[in-house]
């Protein structure tokens, strides 16, 4: 980049959807000329030529050679489905660890394979699947003789089986596993304990996952650039990642298959289906509202409008919500280890961010206000946090740029196009009913009072471009990170404004159907009503 093309596209490609955008030189800095997302059954090209011809009919004058097009440059990146894994070990405790390991780290795991869980034919029949990508087996030390004995017999197993697969690779965690019997040493790669394997399996698989690790990047330059705590969430068809970066780095990473849009096992487990449609304000048979989550899994792009892309967004928050609980059992678990201090890592990991930027197809079909609403629903912190929306999906792309400097130089000139401001949230929980507090909002000198209403989502228009002070006062404490009767914060504007949210955490639904969807709807429709046709 540092060699400066006049103009150059991003393209996002998913297992769903590609979205493209056009970049260009305006006076002197790069600015997003047009964007736009298609399934990923359309070609890139034809996306591109559409993109440039646009653009050069609104503004001939910023793009001379529009006509050349197909030789600009392309910032690409790819996210296909997730690495398939089959996870062997001696017995449950042994091979936990692993499981958790690469759960967290985005990987689908097909067959879980101990003696407690299945036996040899299972064994045999899931190493045979031709879409595996990767066999581990746990070896840690410490074993009971059982196990080791069970260890053995599991080597010999997926020694036999791996030897009919040409590149079918194994990984072995832990030091207590000799040698498997028919494998070349060369098919075989061995690994400390379940962090090591987790890493190094990764970059076994690197081209299957790049996508993913490139908005990792891309939020890492961004929290570096803004000198600010920012998270970011990628909800796609089929995984979604959360990543937490500070100036010094990328602090946490979490990417989960299953809190993806629609889990591929919702096509056949009806579990998975109602702790999605827990979050639909759509008032229908329960079956059809099943097979209509099923369509979304098959065929992504039907069913785009109306109470579809309400469903759609339920589907989102269902997936934010899963991969919030996920996020929350790693920092219960302590998961990162300690710093000089002695604090653990992970008590920042449920710490409110400064920013909290959102990306992927799923918020395609959904108005920015119900967005923001959907990130307030499910990454449920007390504070305040500000909220952008990455509209263009152009984060990942960059983030494949392997120099960091023009990485960050890009993302200067482009910061106020590619980030869409949805708003500020401010979430209070545990005011009482009987003892309402206030809300005082002031912008520009003018302060505006409003009543501090209880278990209620609360929307103050304040627009891009304005900043505010919100203040809120209680007879009794307010708890936003720390419990005082008067606190303020520094609020910034956006399509969504200002919410304020004083419901619990975590958000607490009603049991029965009916009363579920009154509450969701309830909180909703507001902030749908202008997108209804």
């Amino acid at each position: 980049m540092t060699s400066g093309p006049h103009a150059f596209f991003t393209i996002d490609i998913g297992s769903a959807t590609v979205a493209a955008a056009l970049v260009a030189r305006v006076d002197g800095r790069w600015r997003l000329l047009g964007a736009a997302a298609a399934p990923a059954s359309v070609a890139v090209d034809a996306l591109l030529g559409d993109l440039a011809a646009r653009a050069s009919a609104a503004e001939p004058d910023l793009l001379p050679d529009a006509a050349a097009w197909s030789d600009w440059a392309r910032v690409e990146s790819r996210t296909l489905p997730p690495p398939r894994l089959v996870l062997a070990g001696p017995s449950e405790r042994a091979a936990e660890p692993l499981l958790r390991a690469f759960t967290s780290d985005g990987w689908e795991t097909t067959a879980h394979v101990t003696p407690e869980r299945s036996g040899a034919l299972d064994a045999a029949r899931a190493l045979r699947d031709p879409d595996l990508d990767l066999v581990v087996v746990a070896a840690p030390e410490g074993l009971g003789r059982g196990e080791r004995d069970a260890l053995a017999d599991l080597l010999a197993l997926i020694g036999a089986t791996a030897a009919l697969r040409d590149g079918l690779a194994v990984l072995v965690a832990g030091p207590a596993a000799g040698t498997i019997p028919q494998l070349p040493s060369e098919r075989v790669t061995r690994a400390h304990g379940a962090g090591d394997a987790a890493a190094i399996a990764r970059e076994m698989v690197r081209a299957r996952s790049d996508g993913r690790d490139a908005f990792v990047r891309a939020i890492a330059s961004l929290a570096v650039l803004l000198d600010l705590r920012v998270e970011g969430v990628d909800v796609g068809l089929d995984a979604s990642t959360r990543v937490l970066a500070g100036p010094d780095g990328v602090q946490r990473r979490l990417i989960r298959a299953d809190a993806a849009l629609v889990p591929p096992i919702a096509l056949d487990d009806l579990a998975v289906l109602d702790r999605i449609m827990r979050w639909s304000p759509v008032a229908d048979d329960a079956y059809v509202v099943r097979d209509r989550l099923r369509n979304l899994r098959l065929a992504p792009w039907r069913d785009a409008a109306g109470d579809g892309a309400r469903l759609r967004l339920a589907a989102a928050r269902a997936a934010l919500a899963h991969l919030d609980a996920a996020w929350r059992e790693e920092a219960r678990e302590g998961r990162g280890g300690a710093g000089r201090s002695g604090r653990r890592r992970s008590d920042g990991m449920l710490a409110t961010p400064d920013l909290l930027v959102a990306s992927g197809g799923a918020f395609a079909t959904a108005p920015g206000p119900a967005v923001a609403l959907a990130l307030t629903d499910t990454l449920r912190r007390p504070g305040a946090v500000a909220m952008a929306l990455d509209h263009a999906r152009i984060l990942a792309p960059l983030g494949t740029l392997d120099d960091e400097s023009d990485r960050r130089r890009l993302l200067a000139d482009l910061l106020d196009d590619l980030l869409l401001p949805l708003g500020s949230a401010i979430v209070v929980p545990g005011l009482r009913p009987a003892r309402k507090g206030n809300l005082r909002v002031t912008v520009e000198g003018s302060t505006t009072t409003l009543p501090l209403a209880p278990s209620a989502v609360q929307v103050v228009d304040l627009p891009p471009g304005l900043a505010a002070t919100a203040e809120l006062d209680a007879p009794d404490d307010l708890f936003v990170g720390t419990r005082a009767r008067r606190v303020a914060f520094a609020v910034a504007g956006g399509i969504g404004g200002l919410l304020v949210d004083t419901r619990e955490i975590p958000l607490r639904l009603p049991e029965r159907p009916e009363r579920r969807r009154e509450h969701l709807d309830a909180w909703q429709r507001p902030l749908w009503t202008n997108a209804d046709p």
